[in-house]
């Protein structure tokens, strides 16, 4: 009988654990696909030719910069910026060249400390979220004893930009984590 009973509650924790798991999933991607509705209504995302959005693919460092730049309204800007930047790597032929350009001038985002900008590696979660922190102002709220990017990525946890409280600073985000952390951001008041 007691056999019979560990196996049942065995059976039902780990029936509770699956379940758990698969409608914490579940939560995500709505959040997911919510924010990614809101960011295409609003003219903040754009998809693939395809149509796809490709929220569960990784999003590259000059991706995120085109959209940080359509964040701030500056596509105008950006297109008067197409030009060499001071990357070595960043050519005024390259599609996002006045895209960087201006977020770099905005101080958002930096190089590689090489004098490349790196556009096609995948972004990580702490350079986004110091991206995001940076547009909305709050640089000089960031903790100066703290070493980056968990800096930024604390102050954007309280700031509410955050999915989850398991944000590993140094993984690639994915572009489903990404709309999720910028529509978070357009609740978040600017300090300026």
């Amino acid at each position: 009988m007691l056999d019979l009973f560990k196996k049942t509650t065995i059976f039902l924790l780990a029936f509770v654990i699956i379940f758990s798991s698969v409608a914490f999933s579940l939560d995500v991607d709505k959040q997911r696909q919510d924010s990614a509705e809101r960011l295409l209504a609003m003219g903040i995302l754009t998809g693939f030719e395809d149509g796809t959005l490709r929220l569960d693919e990784k999003i590259t460092r000059e991706q995120f910069a085109t959209l940080a730049v359509k964040l701030l309204d500056m596509e105008d800007d950006a297109k008067e910026l197409i030009k060499d930047s001071i990357f070595t790597d960043v050519k005024n032929q390259r599609w996002s060249a006045g895209y960087i350009n201006v977020a770099v001038d905005q101080g958002l985002i930096i190089g590689r400390g090489d004098g490349t900008f790196a556009p096609s590696d995948y972004i990580t979660h702490g350079e986004i979220l110091t991206i995001l922190v940076r547009l909305l102002g709050y640089t000089n709220t960031v903790d100066p004893n703290k070493k980056w990017p968990q800096d930024y990525v604390d102050r954007a946890k309280e700031l509410g930009l955050d999915m989850t409280n398991d944000v590993t600073p140094s993984e690639h985000a994915i572009r489903g984590d990404v709309v999720v952390y910028v529509d978070k951001s357009l609740m978040v008041n600017i300090n300026r």
